[in-house]
């Protein structure tokens, strides 16, 4: 499987020791293809996060995200992709215990304090390669499934120029709510 996977983290050594762990990782679960990003400040990462590939599934499968950066807050990013519908795999890796709680409101489904462990960054990665594949084949199905008749004569708007002009819409709208809550 193949899974593009977003880091957030302003310290140089943390981004070093994130690849390194997900170097050590990919060798050890050859079955995965891992291709990541690195990121130190937060408006490059959203606007890079609101993109999506032509097959229409966000960019990145994973996001690795620090809480604490320079120009933002970790916590708030997710929240504003989880309000737009970004449905990836999010993974908290702070040095503070605090916002631990506040992590599962948005639904992350790991929260790891630094240093991170090889042993327990590889469980995350394990439990988030898991949640990946069963969103993967429930997209498969429904994709598959077939789709409802359509009475002659009716008149169907064409389905990639109506999803792209929503798509279209919600990056727009991710966009400006980014950026009213950097600036305000």
């Amino acid at each position: 499987m193949f899974y593009r996977i977003a880091i957030l983290d302003d310290d140089a050594d943390a981004l070093r020791r994130i690849e390194e762990m997900l170097s050590a990782y990919s060798a050890a679960r050859p079955a995965y293809e891992l291709e990541t990003v690195c990121f130190t400040q937060t408006g490059a990462f959203m606007e890079s996060v609101y993109q999506t590939g032509s097959d229409g599934w966000w960019t990145f499968d994973i996001l690795l995200m620090d809480i604490y950066l320079p120009d933002g807050n970790g916590m708030d990013c997710a929240q504003t992709l989880r309000e737009n519908g970004y449905e990836g795999i999010i993974i908290f890796q702070s040095s503070s215990a605090e916002h631990a709680v506040e992590a599962y409101q948005v639904d992350a489904k790991q929260y790891l304090l630094k240093p991170v462990s090889q042993e327990r960054f590889f469980a995350a990665m394990d439990r988030a390669a898991e949640e990946l594949e069963k969103c993967r084949k429930k997209r498969g199905a429904q994709e598959t499934a077939e789709p409802g008749v359509q009475p002659a004569g009716d008149s169907v708007p064409d389905q990639a120029h109506t999803y792209g002009h929503s798509f279209r819409f919600l990056i727009d709208t991710l966009r400006t709510k980014w950026n009213s809550r950097k600036n305000g």
